[in-house]
């Protein structure tokens, strides 16, 4: 018998839908600012989603593998798609929350590893731990420092195809930091959604604190609406067709960006 609630199933559909909406406004002209607005709340359904699966799944390893080639396949396609439909709008080609998703299991994976080690009060497996923890950030800093003379941007896009960096994925180290503390709280809902709305929250004073600010120029802090669906999560899958975000996702995007090179 099906728990009340929203099965995780339900959840990606209502991602799937706004998502639609949000990628509407960032190819094509004169969209109303509100299809960003409802968009904000995508990102993070499928990062919770993500945390989930990785719980739950029987086979990390064959899990973060889907994510690593549904990323390494978008990227790729990012860079051929402008090939044959150049864009008149200086439109670019760089949606991919593949690589965010796949970067959060990779740090959940050295999450794990620190918290085993801690339990075996290993102190080598802690650094190490550490260190991991900190060496791609790391990475992403000396690229960013050295660009102008040891590589180009269209270097650095090849580069990313193998090797998803922080500071480079879709939503950068703040959906990475979102992934972390709904991994670690998963087992307290209303801890977990409540850090979840701060961390929101707190992007509204990163930014001017005025209507137009808050609405029109930094408005990833509605983020934070999409914690009342998360809460209403019960725990289940629902239906199967696994690999219907791993289609829709790139080929809706390549649609509407193709739309808008006419």
């Amino acid at each position: 018998m099906d728990k009340k609630g929203i099965a995780g199933f339900q959840l990606k559909i209502i991602g799937l839908i706004l998502m639609v909406f949000d990628h509407i406004y960032s190819f094509l002209d004169n969209m109303p600012i509100q299809f960003k607005w409802v968009g904000r709340i995508v990102a993070p359904i499928f990062i919770f989603m993500t945390v989930e699966g990785y719980y739950h799944t029987s086979n990390k390893k064959k899990y973060m593998l889907r994510l690593f080639i549904g990323s390494f396949v978008m990227n790729l396609g990012n860079l051929m798609v402008p090939q044959y439909f150049p864009s008149t709008n200086n439109i670019a080609l760089t949606a991919n929350i593949f690589s965010t998703l796949f970067m959060i299991t990779i740090y959940l994976c050295i999450v794990d590893f620190i918290i085993r080690a801690i339990k075996e009060k290993n102190i080598l497996k802690i650094v190490l731990g550490i260190a991991l923890f900190i060496l791609p950030v790391a990475l992403g800093i000396v690229i960013i420092m050295n660009i102008q003379t040891l590589l180009s941007i269209q270097i650095l896009r090849h580069l990313v195809l193998f090797i998803p960096n922080p500071l480079f994925i879709e939503g950068g180290p703040l959906f990475l930091l979102i992934g972390i503390v709904m991994y670690l709280l998963r087992k307290n809902r209303n801890k977990q959604l409540l850090i979840y709305a701060i961390i929101s929250l707190a992007i509204m004073f990163t930014g001017e604190l005025s209507i137009q600010g808050i609405l029109y120029n930094n408005y990833q802090w509605m983020m934070v609406f999409a914690a009342p669906l998360l809460y209403l999560y019960n725990g289940q899958k629902g239906r199967g067709m696994k690999y219907l975000f791993y289609i829709f996702y790139p080929v809706h995007i390549y649609i509407l960006y193709i739309i808008s090179t006419l």
